[in-house]
């Protein structure tokens, strides 16, 4: 009976190691409207960095007709992007088009809260 109880067991092996969570580099705009309204209702968000990052444009029913018509390029709403690296973009251009305006520094803490909260870009 010992033999058989033996010759039963299976070593398990563990689970794989999760892959990390890409979070902000590889959410849609409707993903990242939903996690800028999580973000806002546990105040990680006042309602100034709220109104600046929580409704993306591409969400617009007007995008093709508007910006979309500017740009060449139809609304995605749903295809995941890095969303992080799109923010550390319009930091940029604020810092070079914008310095010293008030909406640059609410753009400067949210970036800020999104480095913080992402794992570092894939090499």
């Amino acid at each position: 009976m010992k033999h058989h109880a033996a010759a039963s067991r299976v070593p398990a092996l563990p689970p794989p190691p999760a892959a990390p969570d890409p979070g902000l580099r590889a959410m849609s705009p409707r993903d990242f409207a939903d996690f800028t309204h999580e973000l806002y209702l546990a105040g990680r968000l006042d309602w100034a960095e709220y109104r600046m990052v929580g409704f993306p444009s591409e969400l617009d029913p007007r995008w093709d007709a508007t910006i979309g018509a500017l740009t060449g390029e139809r609304a995605a709403p749903d295809r995941p992007r890095d969303m992080l690296a799109e923010w550390e973009r319009r930091v940029d251009f604020m810092h070079r088009f914008q310095a010293g305006d008030p909406a640059t520094v609410i753009a400067e803490r949210v970036l800020a809260l999104f480095q913080h909260m992402s794992p570092p870009a894939a090499a």
